[in-house]
């Protein structure tokens, strides 16, 4: 009797023992688990109805030879749409001055002129620059722009964001391109922003209710502002940038630029 008293009483310790270093997300060979940081911001593509003519746009920068080639990897931090039988790059803004963000890959220097534009459907300019930017390292540079003519609520405009790299030559040169949508807010949002503590409260909105532009913005303005990183902001911008599959610019550094000569 004793013995099987003894029995009962290890299988029972070892059981235990046993379910102790397997609980689930507590151990994994020997080792604990970090639990995995979650942000709260999700970013939902609106949905949109495909027009006829409507460009494809340009994320990437391509392949280049020459002059050119450091810059293959600019990128344009705008989603790719997908419709039935295309994808472009485009995304929303409820902003009336539309702050634009971009991956350069190498660093900028006053030799190199840098060129943004927005037309709208007819191919009319609301906005053109052609400035030398400073010396500006490698990393993610923002241009934030007032158009000449103000953007209509419901109307899209196309962007082209060029790198000259060869100053005597204007064929030579990198660029990115895409569209964007100038939308309205619906009743409810602008309580809600203002009901916002935060600016990732105010980007988790944002990005919500499909309004890119000015999701990306709360958070990056936000970076460039703060002398303290705030690791929930930097952890919400590498979330979303990785929700619209540009994972390879989610790590880069900010970097100051640019200056506008209209």
């Amino acid at each position: 009797m004793k013995k099987i008293l003894c029995f009962h009483t290890f299988s029972l310790i070892s059981a235990m023992t046993w379910s102790i270093f397997n609980l689930p997300g507590n151990w994994q060979s020997g080792q604990a688990q970090t639990p995995t940081p979650t942000t709260q911001i999700q970013y939902i593509a609106p949905g949109v109805q495909e027009q006829p003519g409507e460009p494809r746009g340009r994320r990437k920068g391509g392949g280049s030879r020459g002059p050119c080639k450091q810059y293959t990897n600019l990128t344009a931090l705008v989603p790719i749409t997908k419709t039935r039988t295309k994808d472009f790059v485009w995304g929303n803004s409820a902003s009336p001055n539309p702050t634009f963000w971009f991956l350069v890959p190498d660093k900028l220097t006053p030799k190199l002129p840098v060129e943004f534009v927005i037309q709208d459907e007819a191919d009319n300019y609301v906005y053109q620059t052609k400035f030398n930017p400073p010396e500006t390292p490698a990393g993610i540079v923002s241009l934030a722009v007032k158009p000449t003519v103000p953007l209509e609520t419901g109307k899209s405009y196309r962007w082209t964001f060029a790198i000259y790299c060869d100053p005597n030559k204007s064929s030579a040169s990198v660029y990115v391109r895409g569209s964007i949508t100038q939308v309205d807010l619906n009743p409810t949002l602008p309580k809600q922003l203002e009901a916002a503590k935060t600016p990732l409260e105010k980007a988790a909105i944002f990005a919500k209710n499909g309004i890119w532009h000015d999701a990306l913005t709360s958070l990056g303005e936000q970076m460039q502002s703060s002398k303290n990183q705030d690791p929930e902001i930097t952890l919400a911008w590498a979330e979303l940038l990785k929700q619209v599959n540009l994972d390879n610019s989610a790590s880069a550094s900010i970097v100051p630029c640019c200056t506008f000569k209209k």
